[in-house]
């Protein structure tokens, strides 16, 4: 029987900062240093609170030391009290004490990295882009402008860094949506640039009419459904919770569900209607909430008062889900696999979240044993890779042959972890 082909459906991507400015006009550059300088202050102040100290030292002693002064709050502060000069150093510098893992942006480090976790190959979200692309709330003000200029820079040096393995990496392209027309064209010229992952939604779209306004967004959704490029939310973005010792309790806790919101937005607004091509993917957003969100818009369609919900649409909610929808299962854990028939198995795409320290790299073999030990080998199959290659349009020859080489066998999976 043939290796288990694995694509990752969430993976990060980003360069240094001086890697971005080749793709970014010169009289941006000088802003672009500015905004990274107010970013990494900003992220250094916030380090010490977002991770338990004794995980992140655990994590670096199995990951390597690439990148483990990012999560060391001794580098942290360090890096916090430095010059404007000595700390974009620091940014641009591949070995500093704060730089990230060379995988997040040398494609060679990363194929190589993700070969020996099992993976065949992987859709990319970005790890930072130049003026941050709305990925998280930040406290600096970026015109649109400025962010449109950071997500083309972004976008380019994406697909040039997927390009050097081709059909390996489904590059996701990030914009915004200031104006749609110009959305648009971002689209077009990110399908022709090969980035295959899709489109990433911006969770906050600030000033701009939400998703619920179809005829804003109908352009968009067109594009996207004649491109085969889905659509995407990821969790990341939030509120300012201030600096309140709770802060991140709060951003953990409630972060999951502005990812889960352009469900019902694209739902009542007849997007799924009107576009019935049109995929949408939740990544690390976790898999439960979508059952409970889906019975809940049962009982509310189900009660008279509410009828007039559905006048204009012609399937469930459920059925909408189940036409048009997908789930990013990032590292999917032993309580999550349990709802997978509910959920459906077509639906679900699993995620090492490479290189992020609370994803399962590099230690997946081990979190996929943990997780489906005893689910049947058709499963496994499909949740691992298979719908992936589906949905995203991945080379089913190229994958197997890169399964053959790296993939695991079913019976490598199908084994209980002892204690």
């Amino acid at each position: 029987m043939s290796n288990v082909i694995i694509i990752s459906a969430d993976c990060h991507a980003g360069a240094l900062p001086e890697g971005y400015k080749p793709y970014m006009p010169k009289e941006f550059h000088a802003a672009a240093d500015t905004w990274w300088l107010q970013y990494a202050r900003e992220m250094m102040k916030r380090m010490g609170t977002f991770f338990d100290q004794e995980a992140a030292q655990e994590f670096n002693s199995r990951a390597g030391d690439q990148g483990a002064g990012r999560m060391d709050p001794s580098a942290a502060s360090k890096a916090a009290r430095a010059s404007d000069a000595e700390l974009w150093d620091y940014l641009c510098d591949p070995n500093s004490m704060i730089a990230p893992r060379r995988g997040e942006y040398e494609p060679d480090v990363r194929l190589r990295e993700l070969e020996a976790d099992g993976i065949a190959g992987e859709i990319i979200f970005p790890q930072m882009a130049p003026f941050g692309a709305g990925l998280m709330q930040y406290r600096h003000e970026v015109t649109p402008e400025q962010s449109l200029v950071g997500n083309r820079a972004y976008n380019h040096w994406l697909a040039d860094m997927c390009s050097k393995n081709p059909g390996r990496h489904a590059g996701v392209a990030i914009i915004n949506v200031d104006d749609i027309k110009v959305a648009v064209n971002e689209v077009t010229e990110a399908h022709k640039m090969g980035l295959f992952g899709g489109v990433l939604l911006p969770t906050s779209t600030g000033p701009n009419p939400f998703y619920h306004d179809y005829k804003h967004y109908a352009p968009l959704w067109s594009v996207c459904e004649e491109l085969s490029m889905p659509i995407h939310t990821h969790s990341g973005w939030s509120p300012d919770y201030g600096d309140l010792s709770t802060a991140t309790m709060m951003y953990i806790s409630e972060v999951d569900m502005w990812a889960h919101r352009p469900f019902t937005a694209l739902l009542w607004s007849g997007a799924f209607e009107r576009h019935p091509k049109l995929k949408m993917v939740f990544t690390e957003t976790g898999c439960g909430w979508i059952l409970e969100t889906l019975r809940v818009l049962k009982f509310k369609i189900d009660n008279p008062i509410f009828a007039h919900f559905m006048k204009d649409l012609s399937l469930t909610p459920q059925e909408y889900f189940q036409r048009n929808c997908f789930i990013g299962a990032s590292f999917l854990a032993p309580h999550e696999i349990g709802s997978r028939h509910k959920i459906g198995i077509d639906k679900l795409m699993w995620g090492s979240d490479y290189p992020h320290m609370e994803g399962t790299w590099p230690n997946t073999m081990h979190k996929l044993r943990e997780t489906f030990h005893d689910v049947n080998e058709r499963e496994i199959r499909d949740i691992l890779g298979e719908t992936a290659i589906d949905v995203f349009g991945f080379d089913r020859k190229l994958m197997q042959e890169a399964a053959e080489r790296i993939g695991p066998k079913i019976s490598d999976i199908q084994q209980a972890v002892s204690g």
